[in-house]
């Protein structure tokens, strides 16, 4: 399974599950496998959420706020 075919349905689902309180980044392929039936694992998770990070450049606020 590539990163790009991964349904948009599984990205909000994974998205919210690393939102969650509580919810480890480990736990979240086996709930999205039991959930979707699926075979996601942790690597495509962090890859998944590593490119949304670039995409939307999560720290650029703190470069604002923050002067190194």
């Amino acid at each position: 399974m590539m990163i790009d075919s991964v349904s948009e349905e599984i990205r909000e689902e994974i998205f919210r599950l690393i939102s969650t309180p509580g919810i480890e980044v480990e736990d979240i392929p086996i709930q999205i496998n039991q959930k979707f039936n699926s075979n996601l694992n942790q690597e495509k998770v962090m890859k998944i959420l590593a490119d949304e990070y670039m995409k939307y450049d999560l720290n650029y606020g703190r470069r604002l706020c923050c002067r190194f």
